[in-house]
């Protein structure tokens, strides 16, 4: 490990303009050793937008967002053969460093129109998914629901990530209880115009719905007015 330390450290010394990713092959190798030698962390070749959800919550355990690299990936999903909403994969892979991995010449009229407001959307969030503070709301591990949630320092921007994986007959809106909001704000959602007093964000939570189907993800950004 020591040897590898010193070959880490004569590449970055060599080619500072170079940035390096490590990868989880080879014994999960992106230790935060190693993170002192290239801040982009590949957490598993595991791609699909389902599996991702737990793979990343666990990462985020120990790593910040901004050194995971995460992807949109081909669909059907090479590894599980899973079908899986573009948009869903696109909000999976915004909780990390965000990039593409597929044949764009291979996408529907639909999924290609997605890209630019994708990227769009990344860029606008950059800053607050790298260095906001990152917030645990419910377990992909647990229950058939996701959500984590990235608040800026000064508390003034939030983005929301919601996942539901299955779909099932009658379903109220998922009420989702923020954290790290100004309890005494007032919150808008970006997308819709609504406003939330902070304080009903925390005790009684953001009422989420998704659109029918399996596998079902967005991405809520909020602002304090």
């Amino acid at each position: 490990m020591l040897a590898l330390y010193r070959l880490q450290q004569r590449l970055t010394d060599e080619f500072p303009e170079v940035l390096l990713e490590n990868c989880c092959s080879g014994g999960g190798r992106f230790d935060p050793g190693m993170l002192y030698y290239s801040s982009q962390i590949w957490c598993s070749d595991d791609t699909d937008a389902v599996q991702r959800l737990g793979i990343q919550e666990g990462t985020t355990m120990l790593y910040p967002l901004s050194c995971i690299g995460s992807h949109v990936s081909i669909c059907p999903n090479h590894l599980v053969g899973r079908v899986t909403p573009f948009h869903t994969r696109g909000a999976a892979a915004m909780a990390g460093t965000f990039g593409y991995e597929l044949d764009v010449t291979a996408l529907s009229p639909d999924e290609a129109r997605q890209i630019p407001a994708q990227i769009a959307r990344y860029k606008a969030l950059r800053p607050l998914v790298q260095s906001g503070d990152y917030y645990r709301i419910a377990s992909a591990w647990e229950g058939g629901w996701d959500c984590y949630m990235v608040v800026g320092r000064d508390r003034e921007q939030a983005a929301v990530f919601a996942f539901r994986v299955l779909d099932a007959p009658n379903q109220a809106p998922k009420r989702l209880r923020l954290q790290g909001l100004d309890l005494a704000g007032i919150y808008e959602e970006t997308e819709t115009g609504r406003r939330w007093r902070g304080d009903v964000l925390y005790r009684i939570g953001l009422p989420v719905s998704f659109d029918a189907g399996d596998f079902q993800g967005k991405v809520i950004s909020m602002a304090r007015v």
